[in-house]
């Protein structure tokens, strides 16, 4: 058992979603940790972990964390039952953003984009503003707002991206013909329009 601990009061909007507790691993009080991220490198040594709990984010500490398959093992202190391992299981687990790994110029964490300006990538052409990032189909987009028109801009893996953190501005390889459709939408035919957002425009 360690402590005494002291932590800062910490909420959801200054973590990121590291993974959650999964389920009691045999019957000592060890439970099965999940981390929901490409590469779990950076935090196989990690030392605290925060839950939700009644609005609340709390703190766990972890006593010992190993691999097993795919996933971890953690021994948390205070956690020491089948019992209490059952009673975290399934919360998702959280660390502050400073935890993040910094990550170059060609990269960027969704969280921090949302108040950038987007450039065209090829005619340095100023865009707009990032409202958020949509991250719910084969590849992200940016919703952008473009002189009070909503403007969707797709991400795929093979568009070029750079990031200028200290300008806060995101350069975006934009197809052409892309802003047309959003800009002036009685240019073109409702048929060639479904087309040009279809599917084929953005064959990778």
């Amino acid at each position: 058992m360690g402590g005494p601990y002291f932590f800062i009061v910490m909420t959801i909007k200054d973590c990121f979603k590291l993974g959650k507790f999964t389920k009691p691993f045999r019957y000592s009080g060890e439970v099965v940790l999940w981390m929901d991220v490409d590469d779990n490198s950076p935090y196989r040594n990690v030392k605290v972990v925060w839950a939700e709990e009644r609005k609340n984010l709390v703190p766990y500490m972890i006593n010992k964390l190993k691999p097993h398959k795919d996933r971890f093992v953690a021994v948390i202190d205070g956690i020491d039952s089948e019992e209490a391992a059952r009673s975290i299981c399934g919360k998702d687990i959280y660390l502050p953003l400073s935890e993040l790994p910094d990550l170059g110029s060609e990269h960027f964490y969704f969280h921090e984009v949302p108040g950038w300006r987007v450039l065209d990538l090829n005619s340095g052409e100023d865009i707009g503003t990032i409202n958020r990032v949509l991250d719910h189909g084969p590849y992200p987009m940016l919703e952008v707002e473009h002189e009070s028109v909503e403007l969707i801009l797709p991400l795929p893996k093979n568009f070029m991206v750079e990031v200028d953190r200290e300008n806060q501005i995101l350069k975006v390889e934009i197809p052409e013909g892309l802003l047309a459709v959003f800009l002036n939408p009685g240019s073109m035919e409702e048929e060639e329009g479904d087309n040009f957002l279809s599917g084929d425009f953005f064959q990778q």
